[in-house]
């Protein structure tokens, strides 16, 4: 049985797998919108225990928009007002749920905390730049949700993310 020492509850954004997986530090940042040297210090790199429930997620378009530029980009995405918005808002959640997410392989959720936490002093346009526009959610939950470690990676900027299962390195011969 695998060990649960190293959960962690957090709240806040995140991707799947598939988006991180062999990529090295210094690409990360790039993916998610972080400032360049953001990684320097290492990362862990954590998947859900559990698949959050649709009152825990929202969504948060794609990383190349930094979560203080959201609504002005997408509208008010989470924030349905009719009864037909609400009900179409909740499908999408339930279908995100059903075919985009796994608690296996390349569909895991990763949530990505870096040893450099955010810096209030700088301004969040400095501090999260465009991402390269990967899909991206937010946990929502006023504790966040458990996040279990599989990974910390600290050799910067050439440290690769290497999951503990759903990924498989293609050698060119």
């Amino acid at each position: 049985m695998e060990s649960l020492t190293n959960i962690i509850y957090r709240s806040g954004f995140f991707t799947t797998q598939r988006w991180l997986q062999g990529h090295i530090l210094r690409e990360i940042e790039d993916r998610l919108g972080f400032k360049t040297g953001r990684l320097s210090q290492g990362a862990g790199f954590f998947t859900a225990v559990h698949l959050p429930k649709p009152e825990e997620f929202e969504f948060a378009g794609y990383s190349q928009v930094a979560s203080h530029h959201t609504e002005k980009e997408y509208g008010n995405i989470n924030s349905p007002v009719s009864h037909d918005e609400k009900a179409g808002y909740l499908q999408r959640k339930m279908s995100v749920l059903n075919s985009q997410w796994s608690l296996y392989g390349d569909k895991r959720l990763i949530k990505v905390v870096p040893r450099i936490g955010h810096n209030s002093a700088l301004k969040n346009d400095d501090q999260y730049p465009p991402g390269k526009g990967i899909p991206q959610w937010k946990i929502v939950a006023l504790n966040g949700i458990a996040w279990r470690e599989i990974s910390f990676v600290s050799e910067y900027p050439n440290g690769q993310f290497i999951p503990d299962e759903g990924y498989t390195a293609v050698r060119y011969i």
